[in-house]
């Protein structure tokens, strides 16, 4: 039993290493002063050294820093938002903050609107605009509506959990200059 399980592990191991890193681009800060830098899709970088990458599958990474001797785990979540934690010596442990995170979002064909209008360029711009305001992903927004006129172009854009939508304002060439939100403060 012993000699088949330890094929069993190499081959694994040997998975591990050739998967290729899908992570986004992260910035974080650790206890203990630890700054951690992700790359689109790698390298991972601990106080501006470059880390060894390991690789468990599209949502689990691990990245040994041998000049401090701290682990940096990375996890991407569902939603496609990374939690990242650290272990370093003398049992050292502990959950680090999430600065910025651009996360690679699957092109999705936005929804026609209902009034019929489609202002493409103004829709993605403020689908962005709206999600940075809520912290939530974009692609978990939907545009209820887009409506163009000589002033710009209004589109409303419907947040889960929100009673009203959200109201954003582009001009004609998809810069996004208002976002507010149309209920009432404090009933989101």
């Amino acid at each position: 039993m012993k000699s088949l399980l330890i094929p069993i592990a190499f081959a694994a191991s040997l998975l591990a290493f050739d998967a290729e890193a899908k992570l986004p681009l992260i910035n974080a800060t650790c206890p203990g002063k630890l700054d951690v830098h992700v790359d689109q899709g790698g390298p991972v970088y601990v106080n501006g050294k470059e880390a060894k990458l390991k690789v468990f599958n599209d949502n689990a990474y691990e990245a040994k820093d041998a000049a401090t001797g701290t682990t940096i785990s990375i996890t991407i979540n569902p939603d496609g938002t990374p939690d990242v934690s650290y272990t370093g010596k003398a049992r050292a442990n502990g959950i680090c903050t999430v600065a910025s995170s651009e996360v690679a979002e699957p092109a999705a064909a936005a929804p026609t609107p209902a009034s019929g209008e489609s202002h493409p360029g103004s829709e993605q711009a403020c689908l962005a605009a709206v999600s940075k305001k809520v912290g939530i992903a974009s692609n978990k927004l939907s545009v209820i509506e887009s409506l163009g006129s000589e002033a710009g172009i209004s589109v409303s854009v419907k947040v889960p959990g929100a009673q009203a939508p959200w109201a954003c304002m582009t001009d004609q060439k998809g810069k996004v200059w208002n976002v507010s939100y149309t209920g009432s403060e404090g009933k989101l």
